[in-house]
């Protein structure tokens, strides 16, 4: 994808996203930040880069970091374009995901653990941190 359109990505995920956020925004390019603006809870990555970075998590993270807010990063990977960014991937933290396969009925609920046991929570971040690797 080109510069120019990798530029234009996060208005295009910012209008798909009004449905949810009415006043989403896309970040000024000349503004160091998120992606998209007035997202309260959820802070938005977009990259349209045909290789994958693992740093764009870092950088959501840093957007989120100490607000309490879910960091995720939306891949446009080539071939997708303004017209499919329903398509688009998001990357978010396990711990975000499993609660949601559950709700939509693609997991079982969670198997009680034994009292004590911490393997659940074990190298677990809750919204808002990163762990440090």
């Amino acid at each position: 994808m080109s510069r120019a359109k990798g530029l234009e990505a996060p208005s295009w995920v910012a209008r798909y996203l009004r449905a949810w956020f009415p006043e989403a925004v896309k970040t000024p390019n000349s503004l160091r930040g998120r992606d998209i603006e007035n997202t309260p809870g959820i802070a938005f990555e977009v990259k349209t880069s045909p290789h994958w970075r693992h740093k764009a998590i870092d950088q959501a993270a840093g957007y989120a970091d100490g607000r309490g807010e879910l960091a995720l990063v939306v891949y446009l990977p080539p071939g997708l374009g303004e017209a499919q960014v329903a398509n688009a991937l998001v990357v978010l933290p396990l711990w975000a995901v499993m609660p949601l396969a559950v709700a939509a009925g693609f997991a079982p609920e969670p198997r009680p653990r034994p009292v004590g046991d911490l393997s659940h929570g074990a190298g677990q971040s809750s919204p808002g941190h990163r762990q440090e690797e």
